[in-house]
């Protein structure tokens, strides 16, 4: 059931509560061992509005007010950030912050100093200089926005957390309380509808060589599952490491096709 569209709580009764869980099997050449890990698979959407409506149900507040204040986040968040504040925006602490990348290499020094050369031979360059912190211009950096969740809200969302064992070729839900046995011929199968969150383990990612980039908080699982294509919502705030969350986490790992 999708929840986009007319408005329905997601808590109403007939909704599917549990995470869609897919396993498949790949092989992880650095370790020269197979390895088993999960995605999450046939998500559901809420939409803008629903979710204005499902925020204001129960409380002296319409849908509209909701509405009102979301697009004033939207508009004046950005300006905030812009003069360098990071912006509290719930009790327990969801963080937006602004953060800054860039970079140059050597190699990249060596290019940019001989088009120079090239475009005017005249001119008295050394191409081969060493690379100095002023080479990096402001015309280099780019903006964007950091989120620090709260660890409070993955903790809930951990304890609340069911799953469901989907099976390879079907969006039909398998028995959730298995005992473990082998998921091996579960292959991970990208056609088969839904979004990929990459939902798994970080020591998954550890293990199969994957680049999370992630150093930062991450709602609803880690990175190790992003094979499978699809949609990344770890958030991708970094803490100290890069932004890319989630995304290819196999580290050169081949998928096992059944």
């Amino acid at each position: 059931m999708l929840l986009s569209g007319k408005y329905k709580s997601p808590t109403d009764g007939g909704n599917d509560m549990a995470l869609n869980v897919q396993f498949y099997k790949m092989y992880n050449h650095l370790t020269e061992e197979s390895i088993v890990i999960p995605r999450l698979v046939n998500q559901q959407s809420l939409d803008f509005n629903a979710l204005c409506e499902y925020l204001a149900d129960g409380s002296t507040v319409t849908a509209a007010d909701v509405a009102a204040v979301m697009k004033q986040i939207e508009m004046r968040l950005p300006l905030i950030l812009g003069l360098n504040a990071k912006v509290v925006c719930s009790p327990e602490g969801l963080t937006f912050r602004p953060k800054v990348s860039g970079s140059i290499t050597q190699s990249q020094l060596k290019a940019k100093l001989q088009a120079k050369l090239e475009a005017d031979p005249t001119l008295d360059i050394d191409v081969n200089r060493e690379l100095m912190v002023s080479d990096l211009s402001v015309s280099d950096l780019t903006a964007s926005i950091g989120i620090e969740l709260p660890k409070k809200w993955t903790d809930r969302f951990k304890s609340k957390a069911e799953f469901k064992r989907v099976n390879k070729s079907t969006t039909d839900a398998a028995d959730s309380s298995d005992d473990g046995g082998d998921d091996s011929d579960n292959t991970g199968d990208s056609g088969n509808g839904g979004s990929d969150t990459g939902g798994g383990d970080d020591q998954n990612d550890q293990q199969t060589g994957g680049n999370s980039g992630d150093g930062g908080n991450n709602s609803g699982g880690s990175d190790a599952g992003g094979s499978g294509g699809g949609d990344n919502t770890g958030g991708g705030d970094d803490n100290g490491g890069g932004d890319g969350n989630g995304g290819g986490g196999n580290g050169g790992a081949d998928l096992d096709k059944d």
